[in-house]
């Protein structure tokens, strides 16, 4: 079954790139390394949702000596996040109260010291998981990790995602927590 099925259109998420809405449209991200996360009220029914393809802008702790970053900047996990719990914030919502899951970080590039080597993907996970730590949140549904791709399929209205892992053949599509 293929979640895009019943949608006459979707958002295309690109990496660096975050969407904030409360549209009934299902929003279409592909990952790697890179690392997304979804946010979801529903008391109030606003989604978001960020492709980040880097841990941490590494000139960050010289710019802002220690305190959360509230850029739009989603090629990166720290800005990204705190961007959208900025956000959320504006709108009245506490991330407590909201949903959140995190999905990506696979080692797709084969290398020779792999085991020994924090790779890209795993560094993203980490960040992300650092975040969810100090910021006293978890996520409901995780899907990291391993060596092939994903495609995601988030639907905000219902706080909703849908994985496929891209070394499927069959294009079959899983439905994961929400």
């Amino acid at each position: 079954m293929n979640p895009l099925d019943q949608y006459d259109r979707y958002y295309f998420l690109h990496p660096g790139q975050l969407i904030i809405t409360k549209d009934y449209v299902p929003i279409v991200t592909i990952l790697g390394s890179c690392v997304a996360v979804t946010i979801h009220s529903p008391d109030t029914g606003l989604s978001g949702i960020f492709h980040a393809m880097l841990p941490e802008h590494r000139i960050k702790k010289q710019v802002i000596a220690g305190h959360p970053p509230v850029s739009p900047d989603a090629e990166y996990v720290d800005f990204a996040f705190y961007y959208l719990k900025h956000r959320f914030s504006e709108s009245g919502i506490s991330l407590r109260n909201t949903t959140l899951m995190l999905f990506g970080g696979s080692d797709v590039l084969k290398t020779v010291n792999a085991p020994k080597m924090e790779t890209v993907g795993r560094q993203n996970i980490l960040m992300a998981k650092k975040i969810f730590e100090s910021e006293m949140i978890k996520p409901v549904c995780e899907d990291t990790g391993g060596t092939n791709g994903r495609k995601i399929v988030f639907l905000p209205h219902e706080g909703k995602a849908y994985v496929h892992y891209l070394d499927n053949d069959l294009g079959n599509f899983e439905e994961l927590c929400r």
